[in-house]
């Protein structure tokens, strides 16, 4: 029965060894391009390579070149041979609402659709925006079930988008704390600005240097902070004091300012030692780089949209405020931490394809799905690099999670996420970035997703000490809400 339960762990998938690594003491993945992420964002910078890696449990062991990984092999590891594919480390997304964004809400099976999404294309961890008692109690029940196969970073909110104040029960959860498998809270959620409320869309606040140039029927013309700057510090200070990092709506440029000093105002000159950080930042006065810099801001940001982009114009944007949207190129000049992260599902859900991201960012084209009209045209002043957007979902991200010690690169002592990618995004034409497909995704030395070469088999399979290694074929189609 021992040897009838390993041969079910195998699975050869025509060129691909597909194994549920959770049945294996070790594996060896070789013959490959693997990016381990180290180094800096310098795009001119020779970035590191190495053509095998040797997994033991659920961490990386030794990286190096084929020989020597080879020869570690012990009596029972498992040996993948890549035959020349690309690999990263595991994808990050740390601005999601995977856990509550998909309905339908309070549902098990919406939870399992969208990890095996995720998995599907290459997110080994995210972070959850929005957290709330009653979802956070959803959210560890589906994890005592032994079900979540993604590494899942909570941000428990302060305040409800529409302005409500839930107050400090967050404090109940200590920062960094293990809740269950694979989830952590990660700090705290706070919305300086309206979010979507009640069915109506975002409510970014203007400075009036920006306001001068809003038509007079513009619906932003009355949009209001939800907190003041002393009543946003006030806020800061005692989740700082606690050792929570705070993540800030905020995308007017007012929205983000009042954001920049209350944090400012907490830290005093003194190390952001809490990562704080805004999400958004949609709209960006030359003043406020500065602000960032200070106070070693770390920024997440979302792909460039010229559908919304004519969106905010139809709402009254005005044209002379274009030029202040998603400074993309010029945040990057200076010296702060940046992530690419979806903000799924808000903006469609094809968003949460890391390729498709990529060709946004470094080509200007649209990928929201969510905006509607013509707008081909893409958005090209403020685009960057491949290397940079690579970093910005890997090493980066990790750091915007508080988690760069354990993920986001590929090193011994790191946790195995890792990608295994149809071709190299830094080697293929722009264009053709978009059309490079997930092989395989391997969390925790485990492999969650492997693919026929053809495309038409996907194959999804969770092995835990309580459950047989057996594979399963899941749907990960799901609509967006």
């Amino acid at each position: 029965m021992k040897k009838l339960n390993t041969l079910v762990c195998i699975f050869f998938v025509l060129s691909f060894l597909i194994v549920d690594a959770a049945c294996a003491k070790s594996l060896i993945l070789h013959n490959a391009t693997f990016y381990t992420m180290t180094g800096s964002l310098d795009v001119t910078e020779n970035m590191e390579t190495v053509s095998a890696v040797y997994i033991q449990g659920s961490k990386i062991k030794a990286v190096g070149d084929d020989q020597t990984i080879l020869a570690m092999r012990k009596p029972g590891t498992v040996v993948i041979n890549l035959e020349g594919k690309t690999v990263f480390p595991g994808f990050i997304d740390p601005h999601t609402h995977l856990f509550n964004g998909a309905q339908p809400y309070f549902d098990y099976n919406t939870l399992d659709r969208v990890q095996a999404m995720a998995v599907e294309n290459g997110i080994t961890s995210f972070g959850n925006m929005y957290t709330d008692q009653e979802w956070l109690d959803f959210i560890l029940a589906y994890a005592d079930k032994g079900r979540v196969r993604n590494r899942v970073f909570l941000y428990l909110n302060f305040n409800h988008s529409c302005g409500d104040v839930f107050g400090n029960w967050y404090e109940a959860y200590a920062p960094k704390e293990a809740l269950a498998h694979n989830i952590w809270v990660n700090g705290i959620k706070i919305y300086a600005e309206r979010s979507v409320c009640d069915g109506f869309s975002s409510r970014p606040v203007f400075s009036d240097d920006l306001k001068e140039n809003l038509p007079e029927d513009s619906l932003y013309q009355n949009s209001r902070l939800h907190l003041s700057e002393d009543e946003l510090s006030a806020v800061i200070q005692r989740a700082d004091d606690l050792g929570y990092q705070v993540a800030i709506h905020a995308m007017g440029d007012l929205g983000i300012e009042t954001s920049l000093l209350a944090i400012a105002s907490v830290l005093e000159g003194k190390p952001n030692i809490n990562r704080h950080m805004i999400l958004h930042n949609s709209f960006l006065r030359d003043d406020m780089f500065e602000l960032y810099e200070n106070s070693d801001i770390v920024a997440l940001i979302e792909p460039f949209s010229r559908c919304e982009l004519n969106t905010y114009l139809r709402r009254g944007i005005g044209d002379d405020n274009i030029a202040y949207y998603k400074r993309w190129y010029d945040l990057s000049l200076r010296d702060i931490h940046m992530a690419l992260d979806s903000d799924w599902p808000s903006y469609g859900e094809q968003t949460i394809n890391p390729m498709l991201k990529i060709h946004a960012m470094v080509t200007g084209s649209n990928i929201f799905t969510v905006y509607s009209g013509e707008c081909d045209e893409p958005i090209e002043e403020q685009t960057l690099e491949v290397l940079q957007c690579l970093k910005m979902m890997t090493i980066e991200a990790a750091y915007a999670l508080r988690a760069e010690k354990k993920i986001g690169s590929i090193m011994p002592g790191k946790f195995a996420d890792l990608v295994v990618l149809s071709q190299d995004p830094m080697m293929v034409d722009l264009e053709d970035i978009k059309n490079i497909k997930v092989l395989m995704t391997i969390i925790n030395g485990k492999v969650e997703y492997g693919e026929y070469v053809n495309g038409r088999l996907k194959m999804y399979h969770f092995c835990s000490s309580k459950r047989s290694c057996t594979p399963s074929i899941s749907d990960s189609h799901l609509r967006h809400p």
